[in-house]
């Protein structure tokens, strides 16, 4: 509006000397110009502030209420506490106990080693052919709240887990037992390696657990290698991987096809570990799998898709891949899956409890598992670090689980609504059930308990005792796993507003600066003291808003929380380097923003 007689001028004659701008031409007055940047000050002043990362749902989620009903949120770090002494008291006294005993078999090593019962039952106490799940569980549990299972009371049970690499039978891969083949299904001979690359993360000083563990993933490279032969990535639609024929195995039952995202995990943590980019390209064949294949045919077997959902968001952020983190992460919860129809998240009310959030078989028998909704909040709450547009479906779903997980345990139920009310070796009930179940019409679970049982549920229970397995379902091999959600989960001063961890289970990941994704179920504004004494003056960096929400903070904090929305806070050292570089905000090197 100021300059209407402004020149188009060719920007090739102005190489080799200097060009005078049409703002000092003498077509312009000094009037003109001084309007002009009046009105630029003015506009520029009054731009509209930098807008939040705008919000993704989890098509699930929105189904699920803000707030449920009945809530009562455990202490899940008490809870994991008092489980970590229980299962490693060798002293304990009562029925069944003590659940933990000495191994001095040495099947792979030439040391002694520890085992735990998959569940509760004298049947199953002693002995070397135990699972290492409850064992390696147990210890992950402990580790992410703070206990030291490296120097407990003067022993070493970390170095301890190394004899399930198994080695004496010639298969070279951690695996669920000490003396295990691998070739049955994927998920049971995955997941432990995963495991045992979670430890070997929490205690990097422990340099004798490294060799098993690379020696394990280097085995999987190559059976990926394998499953690609002939084609442009690997197909994974097999239950299992024979090492023997170096071919995939289908047992003419069910597929296994999310192994590709337990794999995938494993290789880019191992590529972060060892710096080799096979690794790197190992698990970009996996994610390739993953990709493409059509959003109708969901892979989500049994553990391990929550892992891939995740390494797609972390992979897009930190290497600028374009994987369809939704499509992934609706598979972890919708239960659509063409190989296991049913497996995800429940999103209902059972009788007069809300069981909104937890992971299991939400279709045919509506029965969640213990282990399965502990390790899919573990593998989640990571992500709002990557991509903060989950934070407010995220945390939305954490408040539903976290409340309706107290329902494993004993607890939380009339003795009439329970399987194994009968042991009463876990007073403080800290060990929970194998699972949950709506009712016990399906799957054959309510013959040997007609009579026994309440007629309205849901059921505290599992699969051993209605089959004579067990004597019990308090499930070591569930429970065990309980710190994964202990660390994440922290109550605040306001009921019903969470403050979750982003960092305690992103293994192999800069977690140098604390990260906490807060989310406000309420349609009020609510004022919310961290639970964080901070020591040293600290900047609250929401990753959400992409602004400081306070700065200098120092001793106890206290932030507003707007209506039904999430922050995803970022506690940065006052004095530390900031700067912006190509999108992403860096603070002394680490990057803290990927979507600036």
């Amino acid at each position: 509006i100021f300059f209407p007689k402004i020149r188009v001028f060719n920007m090739n004659k102005m190489r080799g000397r200097i060009y005078n701008p049409p703002f000092f031409n003498n077509q312009l007055t000094m009037k003109k110009t001084l309007l002009f940047l009046v009105a630029g000050f003015f506009f520029l002043n009054n731009l509209p502030a930098q807008k939040p990362i705008e919000q993704k749902e989890i098509r699930l989620v929105q189904y699920m209420p803000n707030v449920p009903f009945p809530y009562k949120m455990k202490n899940w770090k008490d809870i994991a506490t008092k489980q970590d002494r229980l299962f490693y008291d060798f002293n304990a006294k009562g029925q069944n106990l003590p659940l933990i005993w000495w191994d001095d078999s040495q099947v792979n090593f030439p040391f002694r080693t520890f085992g735990l019962p998959s569940y509760v039952d004298k049947r199953r106490l002693g002995g070397n052919s135990y699972e290492s799940l409850p064992t390696m569980g147990s210890l992950i549990s402990a580790s992410l709240i703070g206990v030291d299972k490296s120097n407990d009371d003067g022993k070493d049970y970390v170095s301890m887990i190394r004899q399930f690499f198994n080695k004496k039978n010639g298969t070279n891969l951690i695996l669920n037992g000490l003396d295990r083949k691998a070739g049955e299904s994927f998920w049971y001979e995955i997941w432990p390696a995963m495991a045992y690359s979670m430890l070997v993360d929490l205690y990097p000083q422990k340099t004798e657990m490294q060799e098993p563990m690379k020696i394990t993933v280097d085995n999987w490279y190559a059976a990926i290698q394998d499953l690609s032969e002939g084609r442009e990535y690997p197909d994974f639609n097999f239950t299992a991987f024979n090492f023997k024929n170096r071919k995939g195995y289908h047992n003419k039952v069910w597929r296994e096809p999310d192994a590709a995202a337990g794999l995938a995990w494993l290789q880019y943590i191992s590529w972060i570990k060892y710096g080799d980019k096979k690794y790197l390209n190992a698990t970009r064949q996996c994610m390739a799998f993953l990709q493409n294949r059509p959003q109708k045919e969901g892979t989500f077997y049994e553990i391990m898709m929550p892992y891939g959902a995740y390494l797609a968001v972390r992979m897009n952020a930190e290497l600028g891949t374009t994987y369809d983190e939704l499509k992934m992460l609706n598979w972890c919860f919708d239960g659509n899956n063409s190989d296991r129809d049913g497996w995800g998240v429940m999103c209902e009310r059972w009788n007069k409890y809300d069981v909104h959030g937890l992971v299991g078989q939400k279709k045919d028998e509506q029965y969640a598992f213990a282990m399965n909704t502990f390790s899919q909040a573990a593998a989640l709450v990571p992500i709002v670090k990557y991509n903060p547009a989950y934070a407010a479906t995220i945390g939305k779903w954490m408040l539903n689980l976290a409340n309706a997980c107290r329902l494993f345990y004993a607890d939380e139920h009339p003795r009439n609504r329970q399987s194994s009310s009968i042991w009463e070796g876990d007073p403080q009930h800290v060990i929970c059930y194998e699972g949950l179940r709506k009712d016990l019409y399906h799957g054959n679970h309510f013959e040997p308990f007609q009579g026994l049982l309440s007629d309205e549920g849901p059921y505290a229970i599992g699969d051993q005792v209605k089959t004579m397995s067990s004597a019990t379902d308090i499930c070591l091999y569930g429970s065990a796993w309980v710190g994964m959600l202990a660390s994440i989960v922290d109550t605040t001063n306001v009921e019903c507003i969470l403050q979750l961890d982003c960092n305690a289970t992103d293994f192999y990941s800069t977690r140098k600066y604390p990260t906490y994704l807060l989310f406000n179920p309420y349609f009020e504004a609510k004022e919310v003291t961290l639970n964080q004494h901070f020591t040293e003056p600290t900047d609250l960096y929401d990753l959400v808003s992409q602004k400081y929400i306070k700065k200098n903070c120092t001793g106890e904090t206290s932030i507003i929380l707007n209506p039904d929305n999430a922050v995803t806070i970022v506690c940065i050292p006052a004095s530390a380097k900031k700067t912006k570089k190509h999108g992403k905000l860096i603070v002394d090197g680490e990057i803290v923003d990927y979507r600036l």
